[in-house]
């Protein structure tokens, strides 16, 4: 079959769920093409970029995923397939054309995330997202959540249908495994632009750790808020040279259910995670210490014992062998058989 996948090609976990899509794809013989936002060329960066400006100043996402769409059905009509799929809702939009085709939707985020935001307090805005969004949910063939944490709570929140189904998001395991040090050294990896990463749970815990905890990511942080950002990694093998990775996310309602990718950049690494206790997907995970505000020093100084840090990064790693890519993505040959 020609599969024609839509998705960003900007470093986070929708862009790996595209290079991995790809890739699984094409190991079991389907043609696959991808068209990647921004794009590739001068003019297509211009006007995705345009476009996303003028929907991020006046809060016209509405108009910038229409007109995405727009250019999306041209696009894929041309180029002809027997699937679409696509990842991020601001370009899944396409997916209520009449196309065709087998239609799915990779649900990486919801509109939740806006409402649960700390800056926004346009209920309306929120409203037009959340119809488009319902939108694509039931005109799409299958809805393909990253984890089961987030399929309940779309069930029991947003849409019950036929058409929702969980698909593990997966990771590469690496051969540059993490080693025992002391004194301990914790990386945190993610975008500090969107309140959901939780920026000043990571301004205490590095005010309260004896350790250093190194940042890597996105949206250079306050001064004020202290946190030791060093810009993007040249290599996800930095993950190799700390003994624990970092989570911190917010404790809206979305966000406890919903699913995070650096815990699986972590565990390829065979780090020992540190993750909030109030999210619930990461608590389901081997080779993951659960914490908060007050228990963070404690399981820190408790697991950099040599003895315990080896058993716990040996969880880690085998977990993520379990969820290695290829293993995930398997339950995709059901909705895409090769012909």
């Amino acid at each position: 079959m020609k599969v024609i996948i839509v998705g960003p090609s900007i470093v986070g976990g929708g862009f790996e769920k595209v290079k991995a899509l790809k890739t699984f794809l094409q190991s079991i013989g389907h043609q696959v093409e991808v068209l990647s936002f921004p794009g590739q060329t001068i003019v297509d960066k211009a006007w995705y970029y345009y476009q996303r400006s003028r929907a991020r100043l006046g809060g016209h996402e509405e108009r910038h995923m229409k007109k995405t769409a727009d250019f999306l059905e041209k696009r894929v009509k041309k180029i002809g397939c027997d699937a679409l799929i696509c990842v991020e809702t601001p370009l899944s939009y396409v997916l209520t054309r009449d196309l065709s085709c087998l239609k799915i939707f990779s649900c990486e985020a919801l509109a939740d995330e806006l409402y649960f935001s700390k800056d926004f307090d346009d209920l309306i805005r929120f409203r037009k997202l959340r119809k488009m969004e319902l939108e694509i949910i039931m005109k799409s063939d299958y809805v393909l959540f990253p984890w089961e944490t987030t399929e309940n709570y779309v069930r029991k929140y947003i849409y019950q249908g036929n058409n929702l189904i969980t698909i593990r998001h997966g990771c590469n395991p690496s051969k540059e495994l993490a080693s025992h040090f002391f004194p301990p050294s914790i990386v945190s990896l993610g975008h500090l632009c969107f309140s959901y990463s939780n920026r000043e749970l990571l301004s205490y815990l590095t005010h309260l750790s004896p350790y250093r905890i190194d940042v890597y990511g996105a949206c250079k942080p306050p001064r004020k808020l202290a946190i030791n950002f060093k810009g993007f990694a040249s290599s996800m093998d930095v993950l190799s040279n700390y003994q624990f990775g970092l989570n911190t996310i917010s404790k809206g309602i979305f966000r406890q259910n919903h699913f995070s990718s650096r815990v699986l950049a972590y565990l390829s690494y065979g780090l020992p995670v540190l993750s909030p206790d109030w999210m619930k997907f990461s608590n389901a995970l081997k080779g993951v210490l659960p914490y908060n505000e007050d228990t963070f020093l404690d399981v820190v100084e408790e697991y950099s014992d040599f003895e315990k840090w080896s058993r716990i990064s040996e969880a880690a790693y085998k977990q993520a062998l379990e969820l290695d890519w290829h293993e995930v993505l398997k339950p995709l040959q059901r909705i895409i058989p090769v012909r």
